[in-house]
């Protein structure tokens, strides 16, 4: 609700919240609250688990956990593991690393009195390794699939759960948990952003200092979170009697192939790998009836983005940018946005663009149509299972991937995969 009313998550972050001491030219970020999140994760799950991981583990194990709960598969404290185990598979998607943990490590270890004789902690490596994520969840279910972790920067909730879908079409597993986590509010990572002069230094604008599309945008605001969906084959799904919320009719992964920060001036390597999408979903592009665009509030990246959708999409769906609201949570966002896209399309309710949701025009040069609150219903008719929703993540190094989904109305059992339950 406080979504789709156009609130957000981006506040002013106090000096204390990062471990690293080095001058920060802002300190704005959308935070997963670290007290709550030790709170929920200790509740859940065996101490040996929690002790041994990071804060970017944690989080995305209650989102895949509390998915699993949803689904009917895993209750808490269960003793069986989930159903089809060998069958099931783990794909998440993350930027890498804990930043966190790494500042931490260091304060702990080169400063203060006598820091020379402090050693590394015994579970750094466990901590830090981005493989862990897929690992302890396993643990955790019982999950014997493949588990894997995947790194595709700010598209890689996006391509993990294209990866599920593939494993899904070959065969290889009849159930897949999939999406994203990144935890990125750090000292080092604020400061990297901000000499790339990609971040918004807009400290006065507060709640509004990300605003995708609009004539005035400043950069990127970093947030965290993380997301999961639990995918099944149609059949898989039938056989014990779940009901879907939509279906991932299908998506597609490609390079820009041109530089390590920026895509072509022209969209033309997003728009192409919008186009493979829609083939791969069999969506014809006048279906798209929404968008949740990459949107990061840059004004290179918000411009390239506009013109791939105007060469593909040139009847003009509606649009979200939820890193307006967010922050750009880099390897999460995809699942973030492919959640929101499930919710929209059994809803008809998606986010607005906070900063152009009362009729405020966006700039010339990215001709985009809005999602606005006074206007929804976005998505159609609950019951229009023509309707499709686009969802766009376009990532450093030039990794772009695209995902369409339908409402679980149109599920076929012919290449989609049904996402049953969302976190």
């Amino acid at each position: 609700p406080r979504l789709l009313a156009g609130e957000s998550g981006i506040r002013a972050l106090p000096p204390e919240r990062f471990a690293l001491p080095i001058a920060l030219p802002v300190r704005l970020g959308a935070e997963v609250p670290r007290a709550e999140l030790a709170e929920r994760i200790r509740a859940r799950v065996p101490r040996s688990v929690w002790h041994t991981s990071a804060p970017e583990c944690h989080v995305w194990l209650l989102a895949a956990l509390e998915a699993l709960a949803q689904a009917g598969l895993w209750q808490p404290g269960a003793a069986a593991p989930v159903p089809d185990a060998a069958r099931t598979g783990i794909y998440v998607g993350t930027g890498g690393g804990a930043p966190g943990f790494t500042e931490s490590e260091y304060i702990r270890i080169y400063t203060g009195e006598k820091a020379i004789q402090r050693d590394v902690s015994r579970f750094a490596i466990p901590m830090y390794m981005a493989s862990s994520l897929a690992g302890q969840l396993s643990i955790l279910t019982g999950i014997r699939g493949p588990t894997l972790a995947l790194s595709t920067a700010c598209s890689s909730g996006s391509t993990a759960l294209l990866t599920a879908l593939d494993a899904l079409r070959l065969g290889r597993v009849e159930r897949a948990v999939a999406g994203g986590a990144d935890l990125p509010l750090s000292a080092a990572t604020l400061k990297g952003f901000a000499n790339l002069g990609a971040l918004s230094l807009d400290t006065a604008a507060g709640p509004r200092a990300c605003r995708p599309f609009a004539a005035d945008r400043a950069g990127i605001v970093l947030g965290e979170g993380a997301a999961c969906l639990v995918l099944e084959s149609a059949a898989a799904a039938a056989r014990r009697g779940a009901r879907p919320l939509a279906v991932l009719l299908g998506g597609a992964a490609n390079s820009e192939a041109h530089h390590l920060l920026a895509p072509r001036d022209d969209g033309a390597g997003m728009a192409e790998c919008i186009e493979a999408a829609l083939a791969d979903a069999h969506v014809a592009p006048a279906r798209v009836a929404h968008v949740f665009a990459h949107g990061t509030g840059t004004r290179f990246n918000d411009a390239c983005e506009a013109a791939a959708l105007a060469r593909t999409l040139p009847h003009g769906p509606t649009l979200s940018a939820t890193k307006a609201q967010l922050g750009h949570t880099l390897g999460a966002a995809g699942a973030i946005d492919a959640v929101l896209a499930v919710h929209g399309l059994a809803s008809g309710q998606v986010p607005p663009l906070p900063h152009l949701a009362h009729g405020e025009p966006p700039d010339p040069a990215c001709p985009v149509r809005p999602a606005r609150v006074a206007a929804q219903p976005h998505v159609g008719p609950a019951g229009d299972p023509a309707r499709a929703v686009l969802v766009n993540a376009f990532a450093f190094g030039g990794h772009n991937a695209a995902l369409l989904l339908g409402p679980a109305a149109g599920a076929d059992g012919k290449g989609g995969a049904s996402a049953c339950r969302r976190a």
